[in-house]
């Protein structure tokens, strides 16, 4: 008799999670932003049981903070975090490109040059979705050709710690022309098997988007959403 109502309320909490992951991601649950059980069950038309469950597990994501007696807050981004990410993002990809140099396929190298090619519209924000998941797809393609599978889960959990900053940076300005041309530049330069080559263009790459992420930040119009430290 139990059974369908656990099953029930394992999906409640699948529910949540996904729907209030995605609004922190895509920045619509603002970071910085106080947020209460309460508050959220009645938005998202369910018990508070879900809702707490999902947010136990955007804890553990790194998503969300809890404070005795004041509920939860959205985890601020900031700075330090953008140059951090990078970094890690650098270390890894950089050798995962080279690893993928060495065996990627041409039926690969279509799926990557068919990702390069996505760019998005300012005004339609399904236009941006794509657009991100397009060059989320893009970096994890990278990583499975590699073939080392816990390459492929830190890359995963990199991009998704950074796909705020992705977000963000590219409501402030268009990144259509420079993510293009560099994705277009790495299939390039994987299609040749230089492991070295790979490392080098990759690094590059990330440490584009980083001056791209601190720009678009320092313009001001990105300073509400991120903290010095």
């Amino acid at each position: 008799m139990d059974q369908p109502v656990q099953g029930k309320q394992r999906s409640l909490t699948e529910q949540a999670y996904e729907l209030l992951r995605r609004e922190i991601i895509t920045c619509a649950l603002p970071p910085g932003a106080d947020v209460s059980e309460a508050e959220l069950a009645e938005r998202l038309q369910m018990s508070k049981t879900p809702v707490r469950d999902a947010l136990a597990r955007l804890r553990t994501d790194g998503f969300v903070e809890t404070f005795p007696r004041r509920g939860y807050r959205i985890v601020p981004m900031t700075l330090a975090d953008i140059n951090e990410l990078i970094d890690v993002r650098i270390v890894i990809e950089g050798g995962t490109a080279a690893l993928a140099a060495e065996r990627i396929t041409d039926e690969e190298l279509d799926e990557l040059d068919r990702l390069a090619a996505y760019s998005y519209d300012f005004e339609q924000k399904l236009s941006l979705d794509e657009f991100i998941a397009a060059n989320r797809q893009f970096h994890s393609a990278i990583s499975r050709a590699a073939g080392r599978d816990r390459l492929y889960k830190l890359v995963s959990h990199n991009l998704d710690e950074l796909e705020r900053f992705f977000y963000l940076g590219a409501r402030i300005r268009d990144v259509n022309p420079e993510t293009q041309s560099d994705h277009r530049r790495i299939v390039q330069v994987l299609s040749r098997r230089d492991p070295a080559a790979a490392r080098e263009i990759l690094t590059a790459h990330n440490e584009a988007t980083r001056v791209g992420l601190l720009s678009a930040v320092a313009s001001g119009r990105g300073m509400a959403a991120i903290r010095v430290s």
